[in-house]
């Protein structure tokens, strides 16, 4: 069945849901079949919002705001996308998720902060090519006036470095970076907001090659032309086909929900 792109573009999101799982990208793509967020993306989302507007007004003012503006720009944030977006909280009650993104945040803005004068906060990007109906779309978390690219995640754990080396949507950053300044950023790198008991903020460089893009470039390329044949199978095989990971998971494989089986151990 063919079968057009659900928009104009593509964005890093939607590349990775589809490579995750495409029966996932049909079911949010194809069909608009939206669920409600697990609550650690509220957590991230809200977040990334009182960075931003910290960084949104230091662009001409060169001062940060008072942290506690930060903080209250976050609960109030936070709240709001609890209220309106109705997530799933698993092994977290809402408070404690609020109460740990106060905490990180709250040192984020006295340790890293204080370091960074920020030249573009959210700054939209958009890939095109000749001859083709779609482009990349993405926006990039930061990039400060010494020309260094910073996206920001805010975690329960350390990530790995190998990890962060192979992400794609760090790729499509940089390319998108050298599509609006014509040149490499000085520095790719992520500052991760680490909400473990004793919050730490950590930096980790990361590097992507020329041919790290042209690879890019080739598996946007590809999916497309999957995308338009229209066909999204079921990969099953992976820690992201559970009910607790997937909220598609009941409207995909309904005789796999609560399943109970019944052994019968025999002597050998």
């Amino acid at each position: 069945m063919k079968t057009n792109l659900p928009k104009q573009w593509l964005s890093s999101t939607q590349i990775n849901m589809f490579l995750r799982c495409p029966k996932q990208y049909e079911f949010r793509y194809i069909k608009g079949i939206k669920i409600p967020p697990a609550g650690i993306l509220i957590l991230g989302s809200a977040g990334h919002s009182a960075i931003a507007h910290n960084y949104t007004q230091k662009i001409k003012t060169h001062k940060d705001l008072k942290t506690s503006d930060v903080l209250d720009f976050f609960a109030e944030d936070f709240d709001r996308r609890v209220e309106e977006e109705n997530p799933i909280f698993d092994d977290k009650k809402p408070g404690e998720l609020k109460d740990n993104g106060v905490r990180v945040l709250d040192k984020y803005q006295k340790v890293k902060a204080v370091t960074i004068q920020p030249k573009e906060v959210e700054k939209e990007f958009a890939i095109e090519f000749e001859n083709v109906s779609y482009f990349i779309k993405g926006f990039i978390d930061l990039i400060t006036d010494s020309k260094e690219l910073v996206d920001h995640k805010i975690s329960k754990k350390s990530p790995s470095q190998q990890d962060l080396d192979d992400q794609l949507q760090m790729t499509g950053y940089k390319l998108g970076y050298k599509c609006l300044y014509g040149e490499d950023p000085a520095e790719l790198r992520y500052d991760y907001l680490i909400t473990t008991k004793i919050p730490q903020i950590k930096s980790y460089p990361t590097f992507r090659t020329d041919e790290d893009l042209d690879e890019y470039l080739e598996l946007v390329g590809n999916l497309v032309e999957v995308l338009k044949t229209g066909s999204f199978y079921k990969n099953t095989q992976g820690w992201h086909c559970s009910q607790k990971m997937c909220g598609y998971y009941e409207k995909c494989r309904p005789h796999k929900v609560n399943k109970i089986y019944d052994f019968i151990t025999k002597g050998v």
